[in-house]
C-alpha cells in the first residue's frame, strides 16, 4: 500500500473500519457510519494508524450524521514535535478526474473517476438544515467500494513535488438518492467547519502566503517606538527583563 501524508486509518482493536485524511497536525476526519449505530458507540476510542504504520489512540472529538462526518483528535506524546499532514483542500471542478487515496491490500486497485456534480444537497431536515457534498462517478474497475469509506478523494494528475489536493472525503450513498449504481459522494470539507462548532481551523498553508492573500500583517510603528523610550516607566520595565532595546510592532487587519 502507498501512504500519502494525510491518509489515515481507523480501527477499533485489530479491526480497521475506516479511513480519513488528516486536517491539522492533532484533528482527522473520517466517516461518521463506520463509527457506531449509536451515540454511544460512536464516541467509543479509537486506534489511529498514521502513514508509515504509526499507531497511536484517538478521540471521537465530534460527530455529524448530516454530513456523514466525525472529527476524530489523534493523541501524541506529550512535548512530542508533530509534523503538518503534507494536504491542500481545494473546491472540485466538474469533471474533472479524481482518485481515492486509500488503496486495497493486496492487489492495490486504485478507486477513481469523474467529478459528475460539485454542492449539491447531500442530506436535510425537516427544519430546513441541508449540507452539500460532491457526487461522483467512478470508472467500475473496484467491485467493493464500501472498503473505501472515508478515503479522501484526492485530484488526479496532481504535480508530484507538491502537497496533495483534497477534494472531499468517500460519505455513504444516501438512502433517498436516486442516482445511478456508479454514483459515490463526497462529503465537503469546508461543510464539515461549518458544521463542527468544537472546531474551527485555516488548513495551514504549504506555501507561504501572497500579500493580498494575508488576513493580517505586521508592520513596525517608529513613532509609538519612539514615544515608549521617552516613558521611564518602560525604560525601567525593561531594565528589571534585562532587554537594552525592542521594536514595537502594529498588526494590522484585512477584512
Amino acid at each position: 500500500m502507498t501512504h500519502p501524508k494525510h491518509l489515515i486509518q481507523i480501527f477499533r482493536g485489530n479491526r480497521r473500519i475506516a479511513s480519513g485524511v488528516r486536517l491539522t497536525k492533532y484533528f482527522a476526519l473520517t466517516v461518521a457510519h463506520r463509527l457506531g449505530d449509536d451515540r454511544e458507540q460512536r464516541q467509543r476510542p479509537v486506534i489511529v494508524r498514521l502513514p508509515g504504520g504509526r499507531r497511536l489512540e484517538g478521540e471521537v472529538a465530534d460527530c455529524d450524521l448530516l454530513t456523514d462526518m466525525a472529527l476524530v483528535k489523534i493523541i501524541f506524546r506529550k512535548g512530542e514535535s508533530v509534523p503538518l499532514p503534507g494536504v491542500d483542500f481545494d473546491e472540485a471542478r466538474p469533471g474533472e478526474s479524481w482518485t481515492a487515496a486509500h488503496r486495497t491490500p493486496g492487489n492495490g486497485v486504485v478507486l477513481r473517476g469523474t467529478v459528475s456534480d460539485v454542492s449539491v444537497i447531500y442530506q436535510s431536515t425537516r427544519d430546513n438544515q441541508a449540507v452539500n457534498c460532491h457526487r461522483l462517478r467512478h470508472d467500475g474497475s473496484c467491485g467493493n467500494v464500501q472498503k473505501y469509506a472515508g478515503s479522501p478523494v484526492d485530484r488526479e494528475h496532481q504535480d508530484p513535488d507538491r502537497p496533495s489536493v483534497v477534494l472531499g472525503l468517500l460519505v455513504a450513498r444516501p438512502t433517498a438518492t436516486t442516482a445511478p449504481a456508479d454514483t459515490l459522494f463526497a462529503g465537503v470539507i469546508k461543510e464539515a467547519v461549518r458544521r463542527f462548532d468544537s472546531f474551527r481551523f485555516r488548513p495551514e498553508p504549504s506555501r507561504p502566503l501572497s500579500e493580498s492573500e494575508r488576513i493580517y500583517t505586521v508592520v513596525q510603528d517608529p513613532q509609538a517606538e519612539a514615544a515608549a523610550r521617552k516613558d521611564e516607566t518602560v525604560r525601567a520595565g525593561l531594565q528589571r527583563a534585562g532587554v537594552s532595546s525592542y521594536v514595537n510592532l502594529r498588526w494590522n487587519h484585512r477584512p
